[in-house]
């Protein structure tokens, strides 16, 4: 692989910018893609943009999917903690290669934003309006698999999940007269309690309802607690189960604030829906790429899947490393020795599917 891509790589991880917030990326990426290809359309929609070769070719149209924003942390900015730098890359990759190619079809490659908050691929999704796509593809890179494998599995790649907060509100009172107030202390109790019932059942496929934290009342002796947030994240299998444990665990809280005289309300931010695969492109792209089957689908979430209700396709992961350090670590940098294999899987899907 030529050195421009690495270098476009290390470009993109020293310019790391937070979902919603990735203009400097998105320029360096729209002129990286003028400047080295010939006969590919860069369509900017605003929010994101895409690449499209036109062929109109007997084979399906195919559409492939990066992202591109990065995590915000501790110390202030961000940093590429999940490998989105090498995934805009990759896609570069596959542009470039694309330029020079006949492959007898339409393909459309989608450079998307705001992955980590789940807000991008819904606002992608208005390519499907634009451009006639049959199959949709996207992938990510898997620390802790052996490198350069391809690992795929069949209906759910990735979670369905989403952040809860529980909000109760009750009346103030001295604490040396709890009786005069309404403590949540005692509902927060139970709702926790719950959420460890939930967790214990046996279910058919992956539920897990994890707490975040909870704050309740303030360090002041004098002052019975009044109110009390509670934070959760739901995941599950599938988007009806998910909101089968909403139903139970947020339901319950509900009914139990209004009985203990609580004002309640619910906030839901990060939502993603499940990455369910289109079965014959995972046993496609397992046979073509020699492949390994994942032992059970990945707990955390992805909102390509919003991209698998308009078009068959599938999510794939190539594994970036046995002792690689795990996404959304500090100690976490991409790793440059999958870049070429993961574009070469993109393009054999392009070729061969």
């Amino acid at each position: 692989m030529e050195d421009v891509f690495y270098a476009l790589r290390h470009e993109l991880n020293r310019n790391a910018e937070v979902s919603g917030e990735e203009t400097n990326t998105k320029e360096i990426l729209m002129a990286f893609l003028k400047k080295h290809t010939k006969h590919l359309e860069i369509v900017d929609c605003g929010d994101f943009f895409y690449a499209k070769h036109i062929e109109n070719g007997s084979k399906p149209s195919i559409a492939l999917r990066c992202d591109y924003d990065a995590l915000p942390v501790i110390e202030g900015g961000a940093k590429h903690l999940c490998g989105h730098d090498g995934h805009a890359t990759q896609m570069c990759y596959v542009a470039c290669m694309l330029d020079e190619m006949e492959v007898d079809r339409n393909v459309f490659l989608i450079f998307q934003p705001e992955e980590e908050t789940g807000q991008g691929a819904k606002k992608c999704c208005k390519i499907f309006d634009l451009e006639k796509i049959d199959y949709v593809f996207g992938m990510h890179n898997l620390p802790g698999f052996e490198e350069g494998v391809v690992y795929c599995i069949h209906d759910t790649f990735a979670l369905a999940s989403k952040g809860v907060t529980l909000s109760f509100v009750g009346k103030p009172t001295h604490a040396a007269y709890p009786e005069l107030g309404v403590n949540p202390s005692e509902v927060v109790a139970k709702v926790l309690l719950k959420v460890q019932e939930w967790n214990a059942k046996e279910t058919k496929q992956l539920t897990l309802c994890t707490v975040i934290g909870v704050h309740m009342g303030d360090r002041n002796f004098g002052k019975a607690a009044e109110r009390a947030k509670v934070y959760l994240t739901m995941r599950a299998e599938t988007d009806e189960d998910l909101e089968e444990m909403d139903r139970c665990i947020v339901g319950y809280a509900k009914d139990l604030a209004t009985k203990e005289g609580l004002a309640f309300s619910v906030d839901v931010q990060d939502a993603f829906p499940s990455v369910i695969n289109t079965n014959a492109c995972v046993d496609w792209l397992l046979d073509f790429e020699h492949g390994k089957v994942l032992d059970e689908p990945m707990r955390w979430s992805e909102d390509f899947g919003h991209y698998l209700h308009y078009a068959k396709g599938c999510f794939f992961g190539v594994g970036a490393g046995v002792d690689h350090p795990g996404l959304h670590t500090e100690c976490y940098d991409y790793n440059d020795a999958i870049l070429e294999v993961s574009g070469k899987v993109f393009l054999d899907i392009v070729k061969n599917l």
